[in-house]
């Protein structure tokens, strides 16, 4: 990834709350023939180091993952579109887009033993029914239903090796341009402004 210095995250909690906030991930998986791309909800295991996942079992990106030296999950955080407009000298100045992402590289493993694949189903689905009036769990399937749908799917883990982190939220611009792109956002005001507003607002900006 293209990583200019005043774009380049190294916090972990920032890039790890990134990760979880946006867990649904970009699965690449190099191979001999090619790149094998799915898109599937991770699990961040933040003391460990470790994202889990799982995958159909007749989509070919499992296997091709346990025999690649490195495979790569991308997650896609806050963007937008910034105009030339929001700048104070807009005639001196072109468009961009602003956004966070976060790149997890490492080794996959798999597929998963049948107690740890059942436990990141239920650790998926608590996570996202979280904060739900009546949270909804894989306890409430019947037994051969359940197992007949755990067949058909193979769990993975990627040991994180490396983090790549890249918050382009206007560092590079004068303290002006900031506070009038931080505006502008907040006038705008969508979900992915609101957003990158509040990663602009906890991290270092140029003065």
């Amino acid at each position: 990834m293209y990583l200019p210095k005043a774009f380049r995250e190294d916090d972990r909690d920032r890039l790890h709350d990134l990760v979880a906030a946006h867990a649904f991930g970009t699965f690449i998986v190099p191979h001999e023939d090619g790149v094998e791309i799915s898109h599937v909800p991770f699990v961040l295991d933040r003391e460990g180091g470790l994202l889990r996942t799982h995958v159909a079992r007749t989509n070919p990106i499992w296997q091709k993952a346990i025999a690649a030296q490195s495979v790569v999950a991308v997650f896609q955080g806050p963007h937008g579109y910034v105009s030339a407009r929001w700048y104070e000298r807009p005639e001196r100045q072109v468009p961009t887009w602003n956004y966070a992402v976060v790149h997890a590289h490492g080794r996959a493993r798999g597929p998963m033993p049948r107690d740890e694949l059942r436990a990141l189903l239920d650790d998926l689905v608590a996570i996202h029914e979280r904060g739900a009036p009546s949270p909804w769990s894989t306890a409430e399937l019947a037994p051969e239903f359940l197992d007949g749908l755990m067949d058909g799917i193979v769990g993975l883990s990627i040991r994180i090796e490396r983090l790549e982190g890249k918050f382009k939220l206007s560092q590079n611009r004068s303290p002006e341009d900031q506070e009038r792109v931080m505006r502008a956002l907040t006038e705008r005001g969508t979900e992915d402004d609101r957003a990158m507003l509040a990663l602009m607002a906890n991290i270092p900006r140029q003065r």
